[in-house]
């Protein structure tokens, strides 16, 4: 044995120490190293790798303290040191072979898919090591030593190889993240595990077990010079350092990541403010839009008023295009003209502006344009060079008249609605005034439709007026003859037919005295048909009083109400009153006529439908209206079923009161409810007010 040999077998005990603290130092660096957030998957397996370093030195170090032990007392370890130590041996190899299969997955395997395999090989071990000693019939101590053996081939070598392949593919993954140089790092740290795991646990203590009993401990120190021990310890060392120099990677990634999310951050502040610089320039324009709606509102709601004034057509259209023309910074003139019949001719409605001398010389241009405008339905823009650009799609207009070299001059819409044109507004300016602005046009546009719409609706409005005079006119006409043709058959029912009734009963009367002297038994036939002629001439008065009472025109309303109600209490037996208030006087007879009809209409229907006991009619004579009520304790109805159905009993009873009320300018309300009674509210202009504001009206004039 060579000097260098004796030196280092002398000293086994801090070849050990060195080759156990070796890889305590890897273990607890790769678990302080295993709390670092990482993308690797080298990560992941870290902490497989630093429980092998931990359980291994541990390993080395018990059989550093069972040496000293024996070197200074002659120490034997028991059986049972023995055996933990071996599985200590053989659960560090497992948990190299659990880093590998980690490292070397696709996907992170689960618990379950490592357990399987790992027993597997720790049941291969143990079964092996069962074999061996069944069959070289071992003593306990040979067996011990046979499974320290056994546990180095089936589980270190193999663990030794796969952690390498494993390193391997890791340096591939550094590289590729552009970390070359930790690459090589895992490349020398791989290279050391290759040499600790196949050739330093290839040399074992020697056992009766083949190859252990050639390649052992004992001719790896004659071949070599050094003890395996020192071998391993010194590729422990070797590939502590480097794993421990491959972990700078995570920093540098950290580094990475902290540099990316510095630049993300700046990315996003960047982004953030470029947002800011949108939403900025977007709520500018924004405000812009919301000015110019707002403007545009307002000026179509000025022209809204200014067209519904009580004005004639001709002054809200001039007040509405001076309106107009002082909105539109463009126009310093402006006229409106209207279509007339087939639009072969046209008149001006309304003109502003032209009066002065700078703008003279545009109205002829301007009364042309518009009646172009009307004739071919299109918006029109005349230049300064007299060029007329023609366009049948408003959207156009801006672009199209804006880019011609020639300002423009004279601008013309179609009042135009629903496909048919009945008028063109027409805005000019003179030289010194503005050029033509995209807001301007868009204003133009909108208040040319509201001018459309409005006009139309004012022909509407005053066709819808002439037909309700007409129609109140002919209902006038109506109401007048029928109350006329009543009068003219109440009296000649009085005068014709009531006197030939009454005749008949004076003469049935002689006829009965004549026979009761003569005792003749025809005096009963006559006394019955005198009791006929009686009840016909009672019922011929009645239906004249219907027709048209004489108390109505004789008395007035209220007498003739009172006297209708004692009449028809009588007849229906419903127990009736009569309520006046204010100052009664005398109407004018169609309003007394009105107010009597419908009440005489409302008392007709409570008699057939309301089944009512008592009724109340109340006549209040205001300043300015004459309010007129109708009540009773009825059975009640609903309304609204009576304004949807008007065939409904009692339906065009209440149609005739609405028709009779609004000949006078009133109204008739009704309230109503099933099983809570009836009551008809009418109210009418007082004609003594209205005659009043007549004659003030044309004092005024």
């Amino acid at each position: 044995m060579n000097p260098i040999s004796a030196f280092f077998v002398r000293n086994i005990i801090l070849v050990y120490f060195f080759y156990g603290l070796a890889f305590f130092a890897l273990g607890v660096a790769l678990a302080l190293a295993s709390r670092r957030k990482s993308g690797f998957r080298f990560a992941e397996a870290i902490l497989p790798l630093a429980a092998f370093g931990i359980l291994h030195g541990a390993h080395e170090w018990i059989e550093m303290f069972q040496k000293i032990a024996a070197l200074t007392s002659g120490y034997t370890p028991s059986m049972t040191e023995e055996v933990i130590r071996t599985l200590v041996l053989g659960l560090s190899f497992i948990l190299l072979l659990c880093f590998g299969m980690i490292l070397l997955s696709a996907n992170r395997p689960t618990g379950r898919q490592l357990v399987a395999p790992l027993a597997v090989m720790m049941l291969v071990w143990l079964g092996a090591c069962a074999f061996a000693a069944w069959m070289l019939h071992s003593s306990p101590q040979e067996s011990i030593a046979q499974a320290d053996v056994l546990a180095r081939y089936s589980l270190g070598i193999p663990a030794a190889i796969l952690g390498t392949w494993a390193l391997m593919r890791q340096q591939r993954t550094f590289r590729e993240h552009g970390m070359p140089q930790f690459g090589r790092d895992l490349v020398w740290a791989a290279t050391a595990l290759a040499l600790f795991g196949v050739l330093g646990q290839l040399f074992v203590r020697q056992t009766r077990l083949f190859p252990s009993s050639v390649l052992n401990s004992t001719a790896f120190l004659q071949w070599f010079g050094i003890p395996v021990q020192l071998f391993r310890a010194v590729m422990a060392g070797a590939m502590a350092y480097f794993v421990v120099r491959a972990l700078n990677a995570f920093e540098v990634e950290s580094q990475r990541r902290l540099a990316e999310a510095v630049q993300a951050r700046a990315q996003a502040q960047e982004a953030q403010l470029e947002a800011e610089r949108r939403n900025r320039r977007a709520m500018e324009q924004l405000n812009e839009e919301l000015r110019f709606t707002a403007r545009e509102r307002a000026l179509l709601l000025e022209l809204a008023n200014l067209l519904v004034a009580p004005l004639s057509l001709r002054d809200r259209l001039r007040a509405a295009l001076t309106q107009l023309v002082a909105n539109v910074r463009f126009s310093d003139c402006g006229l409106i003209l209207l279509a007339e019949g087939a639009q072969a001719r046209t008149q001006t409605a309304a003109e502003v502006g032209f009066t002065e001398t700078a703008q003279q010389d545009l109205h002829p241009l301007a009364v042309e344009l518009g009646g172009q405008s009307i004739r071919s339905s299109q918006f029109l823009c005349q230049h300064t060079d007299g060029a007329v650009i023609t366009l049948q799609k408003e959207a156009l207009a801006q672009e199209e008249c804006q880019d011609y070299p020639a300002p423009v001059k004279l601008l013309s819409l179609p009042l135009a609605v629903r496909d048919r044109v009945i008028g063109s507004l027409v805005l000019g300016r003179s030289a010194e005034g503005e050029p033509l602005a995209g807001a301007d046009l868009q204003l133009v546009m909108a208040a040319a439709q509201q001018l459309g719409l409005s006009l139309e609706n004012a022909q509407l409005y005053e066709e819808a007026q002439a037909r309700e005079g007409l129609l109140g006119r002919l209902l006038r006409q109506v109401v007048g003859a029928q109350e006329s043709e009543r009068q003219r058959i109440a009296r000649e029912l009085h005068d014709a037919t009531g006197q030939s009734l009454t005749a008949i009963s004076l003469g049935l009367r002689g006829v009965e005295s004549v026979l009761a002297r003569d005792g003749s038994p025809a005096v009963a036939q006559v006394q019955e048909l005198g009791s006929y002629s009686a009840h016909a001439l009672g019922e011929l008065r009645q239906i004249i009083a219907d027709l048209r009472p004489s108390h109505l025109d004789d008395l007035g309303l209220v007498p003739a109400l009172r006297w209708y109600l004692q009449k028809y209490s009588e007849r229906r037996a419903i127990q009736t009153r009569l309520v006046s208030s204010g100052d009664v006087h005398r109407l004018p007879p169609e309003y007394e006529t009105v107010l009597f009809r419908i009440t005489q209409e409302a008392l007709t229907n409570i008699a057939k439908h309301a089944g009512a006991t008592e009724a109340v009619v109340t006549v209040s004579f205001g300043e300015s209206d004459i309010h007129l009520t109708i009540e009773d304790n009825g059975r009640g109805f609903d309304p609204a079923t009576l304004r949807q159905d008007s065939t409904l009993p009692g339906g065009w009873g209440l149609v005739g009161m609405q028709e009779r009320a609004g000949l006078l300018g009133g109204h008739v309300d009704i309230d109503s409810q099933p099983g809570r009674g009836t009551r008809i509210y009418v109210m009418i202009p007082n004609p003594t007010e209205r005659q009043d504001a007549r004659q003030d009206q044309v004092a005024v004039s």
